[in-house]
């Protein structure tokens, strides 16, 4: 699945919504407010052609993901269930075996949409960095809660590791609204990915400040 995001204003303070990492108990209602997020997404409506299962693909996408960046320890979910953050530590940006070994359930939306998802997430893989760096998985914030500092919030932490730790950190926005977002967190457009019909998905990639 292409990693897309939503957009949100950045909190340069990064203190005005408290987040915590995501529990395993709290999956289930985390993906459900992720696909929500993402309903009118322009990304995820040309890859599953808006077919009308789309939404509970996406769901069940969602929580894949969030089971296999699990061990990474770096997922964050605000207190009141209007955004999320996923991240994978360097070298698992694909995620982690035990994650992907419940990718079973996935398979038919896999097979049914392969025309469209297999191109880009070939052409995705083919570019994603090989430096060692932190990478956004996934970013999403409700649609009545946007342009709050909400998405600044969630990336707050893993933001201030990446420069502890001198770590560049990588993310793949599907809008231009989303890469704007990131470049006012300091990422830069490292390249894009166009193919015939689908949106630009912007490549976008942060020094350590």
């Amino acid at each position: 699945m292409v990693p897309v995001a939503a957009s949100d204003t950045a909190d340069s303070e990064f203190r005005t919504h408290r987040v915590a990492p995501i529990q395993r108990r709290e999956r289930a209602a985390v993906a459900t407010m992720l696909a929500e997020a993402f309903r009118d997404d322009e990304l995820s409506r040309w890859i599953y052609a808006d077919h009308a299962s789309r939404m509970r693909w996406v769901r069940a996408d969602f929580r894949l993901r969030l089971a296999q960046h699990a061990p990474d320890r770096q997922s964050f979910v605000t207190d009141d269930l209007s955004g999320a953050a996923v991240w994978a530590t360097p070298g698992h940006w694909k995620g982690h075996t035990r994650g992907q070994l419940r990718a079973l359930p996935a398979l038919w939306r896999v097979i049914v949409n392969q025309e469209r998802i297999g191109p880009i997430q070939r052409e995705l893989d083919r570019r994603h960095p090989a430096v060692p760096h932190l990478y956004l998985a996934l970013l999403g914030v409700a649609a009545g809660r946007r342009r709050e500092g909400i998405g600044g919030a969630l990336l707050a932490p893993t933001l201030v590791e990446a420069d502890e730790r001198r770590l560049p950190a990588y993310v793949e926005a599907g809008s231009t609204e989303a890469a704007e977002f990131y470049g006012r967190l300091g990422f830069d457009l490292h390249g894009e990915v166009r193919l015939r019909g689908a949106p630009t998905v912007y490549l976008m990639w942060r020094e350590p400040a």
